[in-house]
């Protein structure tokens, strides 16, 4: 299509992230491996921690380090006989180097244990490393600390990051072998754009949860958004969060409250994204995915494995759209409602293709910026459908595909549980054929499972908080307890809030399942030096074109790739 081809002066990036990604069994789980490496510095008061290690090339070392450079993290430098602190870390991309100047090791950065000996490291509780970034450099002289010292891309043979041990998610990615992934993978993850982080305290510690009004970068799209919450130690009848900002954006959160939600133990809750609660008793998994007439791995979508299916299929024909179809043999008895159970969360190359998008506004995107936040909501939905970014669900009736549900974005950082409810009055035949659709590699689906049965009545209790207090020791109870507008705004990184809920004690043998009902919306921080091009923006219009700008990116990869030996150390 026109606009395809016109996409290959639009991309003009000299050093292209996540090149590495091949079609094979091993890398295909890297895009969730970097949601995994993200976790390094989202994640609380543990002591355990995984390395992966990043197979380098002069080439896969791109101008993106720059970005990472200033998120503040902490470079070990691994040399023959010696470990050491690059200090004011930066680089040279002309000359392909990067420099610093040379230091001791803090000793809240010491492992108790050899780093090469062992993939899990325990630090002391009172250590910090989920900032660290290591080199591994062919190198043999010892350091003068305090001088000033510069190695050659060419003598990286490799790097490493730490990565936050969280049991069966960690083992499942890893799966026993060490994935290889670009540096720039990993600056794409410790740099992206996202919405406020959410942290629920669990006993002593707290444990990342999820993301608040994800996506929403307005205030004209605020909605309710409602976060199932894992099952926690709830301690002195309060159930604590905390919400922080750790990006370059405002954030802006108009309402928090705990929806609890009682019920049999036999059971299990979800809400679909209304905020309306389904009840799940007997989930039954597909026979059978197809995509584009072919049968494609079910296993992808059978267990919550962080194995997800991904919307990166090869198609014969030139559209950017992907989609996969679900077979699921129908109940005996007929029943006219069913409900999908998804375990699904957005991509984070999604993440990286929409902030390059805003890179072409240039020096204008401040003042786009502004324009957006008064745009009418119906002309900005209007957009992100055309582009396909929400993932589109539709059922095979009697009158051909049906739409079900529009699933706005969800966030990168974690899987999301959602139900979506099933009108199957005009579903006809021995099987309800489900289908999933998307812009290109714009979701991932984890789980995807259906239960005709009946929902059961359940307690439902909502709770406000009663304290909330902000890094700086403030109250800030009132601006949570109300959709009025009146936000609580966190502009700064390092910004954050603790709030709590009163829980009552549950003296009967019923289950409860949290969800937190949050509304807000949140703003980048982003200052582009270039100037813009407003005929290549005005192509971004058409219905579509973001999808083709993604799906045309990841070729360009993909064949970039192949000019590179990427090999793991």
């Amino acid at each position: 299509m026109q606009y395809f081809h016109i996409m290959i002066s639009l991309s003009n990036f000299r050093l292209r992230p996540l090149q590495v990604f091949s079609k094979n069994g091993k890398i295909r789980v890297c895009l969730s491996l970097i949601s995994t490496i993200a976790f390094l510095n989202l994640i609380i008061g543990c002591s355990y921690y995984n390395v992966r290690d990043i197979a380098t090339t002069p080439d896969t070392i791109s101008n993106e380090i720059a970005n990472f450079s200033r998120t503040y993290n902490y470079i070990v430098i691994h040399t023959k006989g010696h470990i050491w602190h690059l200090n004011d870390f930066s680089l040279n991309e002309e000359n392909g180097t990067i420099s610093g100047i040379s230091a001791p090791l803090l000793e809240s950065h010491v492992s108790l244990k050899p780093r090469e000996n062992k993939r899990v490291h325990r630090y002391s509780n009172d250590q910090s490393p989920f900032n660290e970034l290591h080199f591994y450099v062919d190198y043999t002289e010892a350091p003068q600390f305090g001088t000033e010292v510069s190695f050659p891309f060419s003598d990286i043979t490799s790097i490493s990051v730490n990565d936050k041990n969280t049991g069966r998610t960690t083992a499942n990615i890893l799966g026993g072998t060490v994935a290889v992934i670009a540096l720039v993978a990993v600056i794409v993850a410790l740099t992206k754009s996202s919405c406020p982080f959410l942290y629920v305290k669990d006993g002593n510690e707290y444990q990342f949860a999820g993301e608040l009004y994800p996506g929403i970068i307005t205030p004209n799209m605020q909605c309710d958004d409602y976060l199932k919450l894992p099952d926690m130690k709830v301690t002195n009848n309060t159930y604590d969060i905390k919400v922080t900002n750790e990006l370059k954006e405002v954030q802006h959160t108009d309402f928090l409250e705990l929806v609890e939600i009682s019920h049999s133990p036999d059971i299990s809750v979800l809400m679909d994204q209304s905020g309306n609660p389904k009840t799940f008793s007997k989930l039954h998994a597909p026979k059978q995915a197809v995509v584009h007439g072919v049968k494609t791995d079910l296993d992808l979508v059978l267990e919550k494995d962080s194995r997800p299916f991904q919307f990166n299929n090869e198609l014969d024909s030139d559209t950017s759209v992907r989609g996969v179809d679900f077979l699921f043999e129908k109940p005996k008895v007929a029943t006219n409602q069913a409900k999908l159970y998804l375990s699904v969360k957005n991509s984070l190359w999604l993440d990286y293709v929409f902030g390059k998008f805003n890179e072409q506004f240039g020096t204008y995107y401040p003042e786009f910026q502004k324009q957006q936040q008064t745009s009418s909501k119906r002309k900005s939905l209007d957009w992100i459908e055309a582009q396909h970014i929400p993932l589109t669900i539709y059922v095979k009736t009697t009158n051909g595909w049906e739409l079900v549900e529009r699933l706005r974005t969800v966030g990168p950082m974690a899987y999301r549980d959602l139900a979506v409810a099933v009108d199957m009055s005009k579903v006809e035949g021995e099987q309800l054929a489900v289908r999933l659709e998307t812009g290109f590699m714009f979701w991932e689906v984890d789980y995807i499972g259906i239960d005709y049965s009946e929902n059961v009545d359940l307690a439902i209790e909502h709770i406000t908080p009663y304290k909330a207090i902000d890094q700086q020791g403030r109250d800030v109870t009132e601006t949570l307890l109300t959709a009025d507008s009146n936000y609580l705004i966190q502009p700064n990184v390092g910004d954050e809030v603790t709030i709590s809920f009163p829980i009552e004690s549950n003296a009967n043998p019923s289950k409860r399942t949290y969800f937190l009902r949050n509304r807000g919306y949140y703003n980048y921080i982003r200052q582009y030096d270039k100037e813009p091009d407003f005929q290549k923006l005005k192509l971004f219009r058409e219905a579509e074109a973001f999808t083709d700008f993604s799906k045309y990116e990841y070729e360009a990869l993909m064949t970039y790739e192949k000019s590179f030996d990427v090999v793991a150390k």
